[in-house]
């Protein structure tokens, strides 16, 4: 079973989704307003809340509910009049105020005591710590110090029963405790080349079955045991869809037959003619934690986000000498944990490695038994080969001067990688109009129509925008001047304009954010991967530490990055709260992930 990508992103499909929604609540167990466990997969998106109000019951229900809940969401949006929610102690539902439809209420069990813990903690990290970035998607905006509730009129509103206002920002994290070499992108040279674990071909260094080895990792994926299909020809097969022409969404992907001279040609065989694994030219440069990508699992059909590796493919000759290639391969897993606590835990033992001495036998042991959560055979049952795996990307110009990246799903045909649609990057050629002539609106018809969902990071390509075909197959980026970004000049909100394009496969590696097309750089052996500002910021910045500020490529407005700041800040505040305290009101600020990011 397959992840929806994203949450429904039209007015249309969103009103159709709340309509599901409403039966779910309404149409089983005689009317019951119970909401039945959503499937895995489902996704609603919801619009967002302008306002959460706690308030103490005098005493525990029956139900073992201890608060009434009210939530205020955006004007202007058609909802149900119930919405269902998934809480550690089972579903419940959110019912509309009858005399103000934007307002939804139902009694929960909410952790107060813990709630007051957040907050005092919160207290002293105001006290004690510098201002901390605030973001509009991927886009630092301000800065500001810790927000909380004091935690002394906190205990004395719970006593009264008085209603208590959650503000969005007292359930934000703080970048500042998190570490992000231990705990979000593992490029140490003691951990990527890990004796017992990695292995390097052209070094010879390692062990050839380790379990962070291109080999295993891809014998894994394969599951033969399951399918029947042997790890070498599952590989080969893969590679060789580069030799032909493809074609996905109606859109043609050119060959690149240097896949041949520079990977393929001098891969060692094994005696029946096989790709020999075990000497596969991949050198290991980050394994990466993802958890900013999840879906929120309290409006049901949730996801913990994903786990990577990211491999640099090198250049072997005759002689058995290799060159770094400006090519990586992206294994991108699913973590296949969906319920707030088991998430909540799992993302902890990531915070924990913090205390570990980076690249120590207790810090890698540790390391692998999160990665093995997502990366072992039969770790994800329901999807194909068993294998947790969502996509495999590439990025490259080692194959054709034009950088390239591409996307690989499990499925299409059984058991085999097969060339996917590239996710949220409509198809440049046909309708990104610069450098060429303006021909065609249909771009600017998509920002404009779904300016709405755009900004609020709610919204999907789709293969087909106005009956005609959008989402590309590869994603092609010429440089990184203006002309890798999105534009037309029709679009009527640049903001949203910005937000679209640099979710885009091409313009994030390229001229939305500055970047050379690769935000993780190959390496050579000793040495540790370098990153790229929009995941750093500039070295040395005193100003604002992790960041880099450059021009909107069309507005030149000034616009700040720092990616792993973004992700450091959504590590702590997924650990800092109780699944039924702090957890529970980000999730209701927050009702949907941001679309999946490259």
């Amino acid at each position: 079973m397959r992840m929806l990508k994203k949450p429904l992103p039209s007015h249309t499909s969103r009103r159709a989704a709340l309509v599901l929604a409403a039966m779910l609540l309404t149409g089983i167990a005689g009317q019951s307003a119970i909401a039945q466990d959503p499937k895995p997969d489902a996704m609603v998106a919801f619009p967002p809340t302008e306002k959460i109000t706690l308030t103490a019951l005098p005493r525990v229900t029956p139900e073992g509910n201890t608060a009434r809940i009210e939530v205020r969401y955006e004007k202007g949006h058609e909802l149900p009049s119930a919405i269902p929610l998934r809480l550690a102690g089972g579903s419940i539902a959110l019912r509309q105020d009858p005399r103000n439809p934007d307002v939804f209420f139902a009694e929960v069990p909410f952790d107060f005591d813990a709630f007051v813990a957040e907050q005092a903690r919160r207290k002293e990290q105001a006290f004690e710590l510098d201002k901390q970035p605030v973001f509009r998607g991927r886009e630092i905006v301000d800065h500001r110090p810790v927000a909380f509730i004091d935690p002394d009129r906190l205990v004395r509103l719970i006593r009264e029963g008085a209603p208590i206002d959650v503000p969005e920002d007292v359930t934000d994290g703080v970048a500042a405790l998190v570490s992000t070499p231990h705990s979000l992108m593992v490029v140490h040279p003691r951990v990527v080349e890990d004796r017992e674990r990695t292995f390097d071909a052209c070094s010879g260094k390692g062990n050839p079955t380790g379990v962070w080895t291109f080999n295993r990792l891809m014998t894994d994926m394969a599951n033969q045991p399951l399918t029947g299909i042997h790890p070498a020809e599952f590989v080969e097969r893969w590679l060789k869809s580069w030799l032909d022409t493809q074609n996905v969404n109606t859109f043609d992907i050119d060959k690149r037959p240097e896949m041949f001279d520079q990977v393929l040609k001098f891969w060692p065989r094994d005696s029946k003619g096989r790709l020999d694994l075990k000497q596969s030219p991949m050198r290991l440069l980050a394994i990466v934690n993802r958890l900013d990508l999840r879906k929120n699992l309290v409006y049901g059909g949730g996801s913990a986000g994903e786990g990577r590796f990211v491999f640099g493919v090198m250049r072997r000759h005759e002689d058995g000498s290799c060159d770094v290639m400006p090519f990586t391969v992206i294994l991108e897993y699913g973590v296949p944990l969906n319920k707030c606590e088991d998430v909540r835990t799992y993302a902890k033992k990531w915070k924990d490695l913090d205390s570990l001495l980076l690249g120590s036998s207790a810090y890698n042991a540790a390391l692998q038994n999160l990665t093995d959560v997502f990366a072992t055979a039969n770790a994800a049952p329901d999807k194909p080969n068993g294998s947790a795996i969502n996509q495999v990307r590439t990025n490259e110009n080692a194959l054709d001067p034009l950088w390239e990246l591409r996307e690989f799903h499990l499925g299409a045909t059984p058991g085999q990688l097969e060339t996917a649609s590239t996710e949220l990057t409509p198809h440049r050629a046909t309708y990104n109009p610069t450098p060429l002539p303006h021909t065609t609106t249909l771009l600017a018809d998509f920002i404009n129509l779904n300016e709405a969902d755009i900004l609020a990071n709610t919204y999907d390509v789709p293969d087909l925008f106005m009956g005609q075909p959008f989402l590309t197959g590869a994603a092609l980026n010429p440089d990184t001047s203006a002309s890798s970004v999105w534009d037309h000049p029709l679009v009527t909100n640049n903001d949203a304009r910005h937000m679209m394009s640099l979710n885009t496969c091409d313009s994030c590696h390229g001229g939305e954010t500055q970047t050379k097309f690769l935000h993780v750089e190959p390496r050579n052996m000793g040495f540790q991967a370098a990153l790229s500002r929009f995941l750093v910021g500039d070295p040395g910045s005193v100003t604002a530490p992790g960041t880099f500020t450059m021009p909107d490529p069309v507005s030149g407005v000034p616009r700040t990055f720092g990616d792993l700041l973004h992700r450091q800040a959504d590590l702590d505040a997924l650990v800092g709260s109780s699944c039924d305290a702090g957890g529970l009101a980000e999730a209701l600020s927050s009702p949907v992930a941001a679309p999946r990011t490259h």
